[in-house]
């Protein structure tokens, strides 16, 4: 079936959309995994408990809960993203595969670094596996993004992509504050002698907002 001046949807296009539509598919189901296994975490221990044990076991169980919490907001803020980005794709190719399978494997790290930061008792180490998680995902997120949007506009179909466009740039600014606010919190965490005081590096996360409203408004 070729393409005629009627518009007909020839073969080649019909095959393309589907190995989309199974790339999406696939991205979905490591999405669920990922949430799932996450929220396998929240239980509470083997064995018969008591109605008096039950409020202090519920209550050891918030840390991990509010674990799942964040993890699922930050998940599924990168799944509507993602669905965002590939509803402007026409086509695809091997670098549009790999920067997904990119994505999607530091996505496949969240359950890990969930445990760690709920299992490691306040251990800053715990927190800082955590945060490289999220920061290697949100710069995969970026890497596909900046790749469907700019550097392969072939593969992108004829929609208008201004929204896009604009989103790329909260994107760069977002990913840029991330950084800045974790590479100040390791040169902070290095530095402070005190154990005690090394957890109010941290702080150090309240600049990640404030940078973002700054380059958005000077762009502005």
């Amino acid at each position: 079936m070729q393409m005629h001046e009627h518009g007909e949807i020839t073969r080649d296009e019909i095959k393309k959309e589907f190995q989309i539509e199974r790339m999406i598919l696939f991205s979905d189901a490591v999405f669920a995994i990922v949430i799932t296994l996450m929220a396998m975490e929240i239980h509470l221990p083997e064995g018969k408990i008591t109605s008096e044990e039950l409020p202090h076991e519920l209550l050891h169980l918030a840390p991990t809960f509010f674990a799942y919490c964040v993890s699922f907001f930050f998940i599924g803020a990168i799944w509507f993203q993602h669905l965002k980005m590939f509803s402007v794709l026409k086509d695809y190719d091997k670098g549009l595969v790999v920067r997904n399978l990119l994505l999607l494997f530091f996505i496949g790290l969240f359950p890990f670094s969930a445990t760690v930061i709920t299992r490691a008792k306040g251990a800053s180490e715990a927190f800082f596996i955590y945060m490289g998680v999220i920061l290697l995902c949100v710069t995969a997120q970026y890497i596909l993004y900046h790749y469907i949007i700019v550097k392969r506009p072939a593969l992108r179909s004829n929609a208008n992509i201004d929204v896009h466009v604009e989103e790329l740039r909260k994107r760069k600014i977002s990913l840029i504050a991330f950084s800045i606010a974790t590479l100040f919190i390791l040169i902070t965490y290095s530095l402070i002698q005190d154990p005690q005081m090394k957890p109010l590096s941290t702080l150090w996360m309240v600049l990640f907002p404030i940078v973002y409203r700054l380059f958005i408004k000077k762009k502005k």
